[in-house]
């Protein structure tokens, strides 16, 4: 009874007006499409006592995003403004992502698995990954429920100046999009180009010597000190990456749904590094891609991470970054607190968003509410962490 009063109390606080969290009024007179965008405006509202809002409704385009996702009834929105905007504190560009996280009832992995990477950097060696904002939605006047704002993996992002013609060869940002991108053959299968516009110039020849060396070289080659994996790949970038995908247990992450980044050749840098930004961390924490569980114990890897656990000065450095984070990010007192921080910036709209989307056509919907769910993930976590412990220090060691 206690429950369904406070539903009913947040339901009754939304009435066109944010309430806890900004609301992004969202209006198009056509149907939104997937595969071409459509003109819309989007105005920012910011609940009563909260600067930061926006009174002005901005030109822009809109359509559906993501793969599987788009067959959910709620689905994630890619905006693109006429002119750059900066929202709620996030870095000013002209392109955004409304992330829906259907499946994710906690509707905070996303978040969680981003700000934990982008805090396993440092001023000098920094980890690229979206920043995110926790926001309502309301479409031609309904109310359309709780999304994440965030900011797209671009050139933006991740620090990318730009492009020169004196270049030798273009920066170059490649999204992993199906689990060939496992760096098991050369070529570039599994792979789409994101950077450079590949309508103007396609650059695959980076990504196509990465694949070919990891695929196919010796060992010997490979851990060559002057031309082996360390003079084309981060590794400092690359374990941190493996931890964050290892540690919050995505399933996807390690073989699809990653970045590659390359910055521009130079003829001062002729030879730069690789490097990782992560995407799509909603099947994480203990939950797969349609919301079934997923057990605590499994490791993740591919041809790359299998051939660099095979030098003994890799697992040293590998064994020693697991134990810094495990002393301060990756801790159970640490992961929870994020989660409680995150519960407690959503509030009531976690409420209105089940009530707006409460038939879910996917495992256990029942138990799937935020609640529910962030209590599964803290109840997870700790069974995660002490199986990795033993798992890394395990392969590490021998």
């Amino acid at each position: 009874m206690r429950r369904l009063a406070f539903l009913l109390f947040a339901l009754s606080a939304f009435a066109g007006e944010p309430a806890n969290l900004p609301l992004i009024r969202l209006e198009a007179k056509e149907a939104i499409k997937s595969d071409v965008r459509v003109a819309c405006s989007a105005l920012l509202a910011m609940p009563a006592g909260q600067a930061g809002g926006d009174a002005t409704a901005h030109p822009a385009q809109i359509k559906f995003r993501g793969a599987s996702s788009q067959g959910y009834d709620k689905k994630s929105f890619s905006l693109k403004f006429d002119h750059a905007a900066s929202w709620l504190g996030l870095a000013k560009n002209r392109e955004w992502v409304l992330n829906a996280a259907f499946v994710d009832a906690s509707m905070m992995r996303h978040k969680l698995s981003y700000d934990l990477f982008r805090a396993m950097g440092t001023e000098t060696s920094p980890r690229y990954a979206a920043a995110s904002r926790f926001v309502e939605v309301e479409f031609n006047g309904r109310y359309h429920g709780v999304y994440l704002l965030m900011q797209p993996v671009d050139d933006l992002l991740v620090g990318l100046p730009p492009s020169d013609k004196t270049d030798v060869t273009p920066a170059g940002i490649y999204k992993a999009v199906d689990h060939a991108a496992n760096f098991g053959q050369p070529g570039h299968d599994g792979f789409e180009q994101r950077h450079p516009d590949p309508a103007v110039k396609e650059s695959w020849g980076p990504l196509d010597e990465l694949n070919r060396f990891v695929s196919q070289a010796s060992d010997q080659e490979f851990f060559d000190a002057n031309k082996g994996i360390a003079t084309r790949l981060d590794v400092s970038n690359a374990i941190d990456f493996h931890l964050l995908v290892l540690m919050t247990s995505n399933l996807d992450g390690i073989t699809k749904n990653y970045n590659l980044v390359r910055p521009a050749a130079t003829a001062a840098t002729p030879h730069p590094k690789f490097f990782f930004v992560p995407w799509d961390y909603d099947a994480t924490f203990g939950r797969n891609w349609d919301g079934s569980r997923v057990d605590a114990k499994a490791w993740l890897s591919n041809r790359l991470f299998d051939r660099l656990m095979g030098n003994a000065a890799y697992k040293a450095q590998y064994a020693q970054r697991w134990k810094e984070l495990r002393g301060q990010l990756f801790t159970t007192e640490n992961l929870t607190r994020m989660m409680d921080e995150n519960l407690a910036a959503l509030g009531e709209a976690a409420l209105r968003n089940e009530k707006r989307w409460k038939t879910l056509d996917y495992a256990n919907p029942r138990e799937l509410t935020c609640a529910y769910d962030v209590g599964q993930m803290k109840r997870w976590v700790p069974r995660r962490l002490e199986w990795l412990d033993a798992e890394i220090a395990r392969l590490t060691s021998r």
